[in-house]
Formats: C-alpha cells, structure tokens, sequence
C-alpha cells in the first residue's frame, strides 16, 4: 500500500524529531554525518516505518559517552511517547540499566532470566558467570556496602546514586 506524500513527510518530520535529526541533516548526503548522526538517521528511517515492535540491535555500539546517552533518551523518549514496544539487544549492562522496564536474558540460545531490572540485577554473581557484567555504579555501592557504608545495592543509575548520596546525607551519613 503506498502512502500519501502528506503522511510519509509526517512520519519523517515525526521521527526526525524522536530522534533529533534536523531539517538539514535530512538533507545531507550519508557521507558527510558524523558516526552518531548516522545512527541517528537509521533510528529515525525505521521510526518512519511506525512499527508496533521496534527491535534494534546494539544501537549505541561504538558511540562515545555523549552519544550513548543521547540515543538511550531519544529511543526512552519514543518508547514513552507512542507506548510502542521497543526490544534493545545489548551487552551493555549500563546501557540496560538507564533504559530498560523489563530484561530477557538469553545465555547459550536459552532464555534464563526474565523480569524488571532490579530482579535481573540483584542476580549479579549469575550475570557475571554468564559473561555479562553489571552496572559501573553498581559495582560502586557493592563496594561502598562491603566497607560499611548504609548504602542502597539497588543503585543501577547514576540518577540513583544521586538519590542514595541524597537520602545518606539527609540521614546523617557523613563518613564514607
């Protein structure tokens, strides 16, 4: 079924702006975007489409710190303002942490976890012996923990730690 020109130029206009691709980039040949421009560009190609499942695979993979975040908002941001599904594959547990509401753990071409981020988390010691990893910060408040600070071990995010250090100071913990 081919669409009418005023929906295909709505879809476009509609996911370059999930995906903050400019007029402009639009215009420009492949060749002349940066790495995270053209991931941008691919995100917002398949956005176009407006599929019920949105699957992609590693979709930060190569992508500095600053792009990493911005395309993991950009894909939250989508997900939550159309309420469509969108399935990430990733090794990135960080990455899983800022974005996921639920995690599917396959090792070995088996399903073997299933649940929110927290449930797959508190797993850590499994995560690790399957060859995954856990969050950065996590790893951080694991040790905080087993030095004798009070601290949270749910912590995943940055925006927890935030959180703990906050609740922690509000509570009167000042030596760590």
């Amino acid at each position: 079924m081919k669409l009418p020109e005023e929906e295909i130029d709505r879809r476009v206009r509609d996911a370059a702006r999930f995906t903050g691709v400019s007029d402009d980039m639009l215009e420009k040949s492949p060749f002349d975007l940066s790495g995270g421009e053209k991931r941008r560009v691919a995100i917002a190609g398949v956005m176009a489409m407006e599929p019920k499942i949105l699957i992609l695979d590693e979709p930060t993979a190569g992508l500095d710190p600053k792009g990493r975040d911005t395309i993991l908002g950009l894909i939250k941001n989508y997900r939550d303002e159309t309420g469509r599904t969108v399935m990430i594959v990733s090794h990135s547990m960080d990455d899983v942490a800022k974005i996921a509401t639920k995690v599917l753990v396959i090792n070995d071409r088996k399903a073997v976890m299933y649940g929110t981020v927290s449930e797959i988390y508190e797993r850590s010691s499994e995560l690790v012996a399957m060859g995954l990893d856990i969050p950065q910060i996590t790893k951080v408040f694991l040790g905080l923990k087993e030095n004798g600070v009070p601290v949270r071990t749910d912590v995943y995010t940055v925006e927890q730690a935030r959180a703990e250090i906050h609740r922690l100071r509000e509570s009167g913990v000042t030596a760590w």
